[in-house]
């Protein structure tokens, strides 16, 4: 017998349960508390959700980043992380299994995050956006904007606009 009508989850908003775009974060940040003073890490688990490996994300997300932030900038942002993540991304290369490339501009990177994660352009994209997010939430003003200065071209501007 052949299905006549199509299955539809009751209550579901949005195209599909749990299916988020690059530019769409799931606003639990709205509704879970952070602590005031909070880590990045724990300011990132309000905004993906502790089912996400939050070091791996933050590893593809800021190793690539080392080079054009070597110096302050990079120390400030791993002065916010708990150890060893800072030893970790100072590294590079020892939980990624892979080579990390730096990128020259916003597409590069996704990219690489995605190649790093070994996820999609799509889920990549989220993950950089609530670590800027994330990051931008913690730094001081002054010191988000020395982070953004020194990031190559348009991924300086994504690292501004990510909120």
């Amino acid at each position: 017998m052949p299905i006549t009508h199509t299955y539809a989850v009751d209550g579901a908003v949005g195209s599909a349960p749990g299916a988020l775009g690059p530019a769409e974060l799931d606003a639990r940040a709205e509704w879970v508390p952070v602590r005031p003073h909070a880590s990045l890490v724990d300011t990132l688990e309000a905004r993906l959700g502790s089912e996400v490996d939050l070091q791996k994300v933050l590893l593809a997300v800021l190793c690539p980043l080392r080079g054009a932030l070597d110096g302050p900038p990079l120390e400030v942002l791993l002065a916010r992380l708990p150890f060893p993540l800072p030893t970790e991304i100072r590294e590079g290369e020892l939980n990624l299994n892979a080579h990390v490339r730096a990128p020259a501009s916003a597409a590069e990177y996704v990219l690489e995050v995605s190649r790093l994660l070994q996820h999609p352009p799509r889920a990549a994209a989220l993950y950089v956006r609530a670590v800027f997010a994330a990051a931008r939430a913690v730094l001081a003003p002054e010191e988000a904007e020395a982070v953004a200065a020194r990031l190559p071209g348009d991924l300086g501007e994504l690292f501004r606009s990510a909120r």
